[in-house]
C-alpha cells in the first residue's frame, strides 16, 4: 500500500519515469519481473502472439466463468500493472505491450480480478493499431463482460474509452457509442477517475 501511495504521488508530480521504476521494484518483490531494458521488438511480438493464441483458445462463456483471483500477491501485482499501463502509455510506450502481456498472463493463470477488465480493454485498443479489428472486438467484449461481472465501476471510464472510444468506433455506427461515452464521462467523474472521464468527454464531443 505504501508503494502504491508513493507511485501515485510521483505520477501526480509528473515524475513518470520515477513512478515506473518504483513500480518495477514493487512488482519484483511480488515475484513479477518486467525486463529492463525492454527486449527487442521481435521478442515482444512473439510473446504477444503467444498471449493472443492463449486468449483465443478460450470461449467467451469460458472466460466469463473463470475463477476469481484469490492470491493476494497476484492481486497486488495486477494493481501495480494497472498503474503502469497509464504511466508507460505517457512516458515509455515501448513497455505498454509488455505490461499488457504480463497482466493477461496473470489473469489466464490465476483467474480474473477487477484490473483484468482494464488489461483486456487495453489489449483491444492496442490491437486496433495492428488493424486486427476482429480480435479487438472479441477482447473488447470480454473486457466489458468482466467489468459487469465483477461490478468494477471504478474502472468503467477507462474500459469504455478503450472500447467505445476504440474498436467499437471502427465496427459500429459512431452514434451507437455516444451514450456509453457519456456514461464513461459521468462514471469517471463520480469515481474520481477524472483523466479518463475527460478522455470520454473528448471522444463524445468529437
Amino acid at each position: 500500500r505504501v508503494f502504491a501511495i508513493l507511485i501515485k504521488a510521483l505520477g501526480v508530480e509528473n515524475k513518470l519515469e520515477d513512478a515506473i521504476e518504483l513500480s518495477f521494484s514493487a512488482l519484483s518483490q511480488l515475484d513479477v519481473h518486467l525486463p529492463s531494458p525492454p527486449p527487442e521488438k521481435s521478442v515482444v511480438m512473439n510473446e504477444w502472439m503467444g498471449m493472443m493464441r492463449n486468449l483465443q483458445e478460450v470461449s467467451y462463456a469460458e472466460f466469463l466463468n473463470f475463477k476469481e483471483m484469490s492470491d493476494t500477491n497476484k492481486i497486488a501485482a495486477m494493481k501495480f500493472l494497472h498503474i503502469l499501463l497509464l504511466y508507460t502509455y505517457f512516458s515509455k510506450q515501448v513497455y505498454v505491450p509488455i505490461v499488457i502481456i504480463q497482466s493477461m498472463q496473470l489473469t489466464l493463470h490465476n483467474g480474473v480480478c477487477k484490473e483484468s477488465c482494464v488489461a483486456l480493454a487495453s489489449c483491444s485498443y492496442f490491437l486496433c493499431e495492428f488493424q486486427d479489428f476482429e480480435g479487438a472486438e472479441y477482447i473488447g467484449g470480454l473486457s466489458i463482460g468482466i467489468l459487469e461481472k465483477l461490478k468494477a465501476q471504478e474502472y468503467l471510464s477507462q474500459v469504455y474509452i478503450c472500447t467505445f472510444g476504440g474498436i467499437f468506433c471502427w465496427v459500429r455506427n459512431l452514434r451507437l457509442n455516444i451514450e456509453n461515452l457519456l456514461l464513461g464521462y459521468q462514471m469517471g467523474m463520480q469515481t474520481g477517475d477524472i483523466q479518463h472521464a475527460m478522455f470520454n468527454a473528448s471522444s463524445y464531443i468529437k
